[in-house]
């Protein structure tokens, strides 16, 4: 089978049981926003970290159970606001750490608790320090952009947040499509070729243009058609979240191709055939969680209840 056609069984799969989750967090979350994306998002993410933190092992030494017990640390935190409905109860306003609060606390102690594991039989020049700080590292960097995906499901109304999370993840992939495409078309300069010789300036700024165009298109047409009058979008928004999620999402590609070229992998992994692993898929993904929920908090773009 040609690396082409693993490729778009592996696409059709994943959108077909994103789209499968999507459909059931809109009508059957029981009161619970997002309940039905937080095993997706756990599957994707945590499966990223675990990936990662596999990778490390291989050039620096094992470091699985502390990094992944830190990113697990984190992800329950950050799960915490999302599921807090089920007890019966909206979330507290009042409390002092808000929604976000938690996961940065829980990042925080991550980060110690790498380095408490490697205490006990600590060697100096063992590489006991690198793995403890790569460690917390991985476990921090996963589980706060987790949070923050979590954070932006729960902006607004159950439907707005579902539709907002669905358009970054929209506009970040379609400025993946948008840079790949304008490189190969008309890429001359190198943007960072010892990371990624493949990658131009023209490349990038096809994929901004491609992205304010997705977002034009998916926030005002389908966003309007959907909640009508409710949505509110102001030019800025749409140039914000275009050129803030590619440069985002290019970030994030950029810094899995570093790891990957530390520890000499081609791919993170090989669940996805013809995709690589799961940080294949999720790398520009990432950080495009964190900025496109700061963005939208501008509420240059704004819907229902918010």
């Amino acid at each position: 089978m040609s690396l082409l056609k693993k490729r778009l069984i592996s696409a059709a799969i994943i959108i077909s049981l994103t789209l499968t989750f999507v459909a059931m967090d809109a009508w059957m979350n029981f009161g619970c926003p997002g309940l039905w994306m937080l095993p997706v998002g756990i599957y994707l993410i945590w499966g990223s970290a675990l990936e990662c933190s596999t990778m490390l092992g291989r050039s620096f030494g094992k470091m699985t159970w502390p990094t992944m017990l830190g990113t697990t640390g984190v992800m329950i935190a950050g799960s915490i606001p999302m599921l807090w409905p089920l007890s019966g109860s909206e979330y507290p306003t009042d409390c002092p750490l808000g929604s976000l609060g938690l996961p940065l606390v829980a990042a925080v102690i991550s980060q110690l608790a790498c380095f408490a594991w490697y205490f006990s039989g600590f060697v100096a020049n063992s590489g006991a320090f690198h793995r403890a700080s790569l460690a917390g590292w991985v476990s921090s960097y996963f589980g706060i952009c987790f949070a923050f995906a979590l954070a932006l499901r729960m902006i607004g109304n159950s439907g707005w947040g579902l539709f907002l999370i669905v358009g970054v993840i929209l506009v970040t992939k379609s400025s993946d499509a948008g840079a790949y495409f304008t490189g190969k078309l008309f890429g001359r300069t190198k943007l960072c070729p010892a990371v990624s010789p493949n990658k131009t300036y023209e490349g990038l700024a096809g994929g901004m243009l491609i992205a304010c165009l997705a977002a034009a298109a998916y926030f005002v047409l389908v966003g309007r058609a959907i909640f009508s009058e409710a949505v509110q979008v102001h030019w800025l928004g749409i140039l914000t979240l275009g050129v803030g999620l590619t440069l985002a999402g290019l970030v994030g590609d950029l810094l899995e191709s570093v790891f990957k070229r530390e520890t000499g992998n081609k791919d993170s992994g090989n669940l996805l055939p013809g995709l690589g692993g799961l940080w294949d898929v999720t790398d520009s993904l990432l950080p495009a969680f964190v900025v496109g929920y700061l963005l939208l908090q501008t509420q240059w773009i704004r819907g229902p209840l918010q």
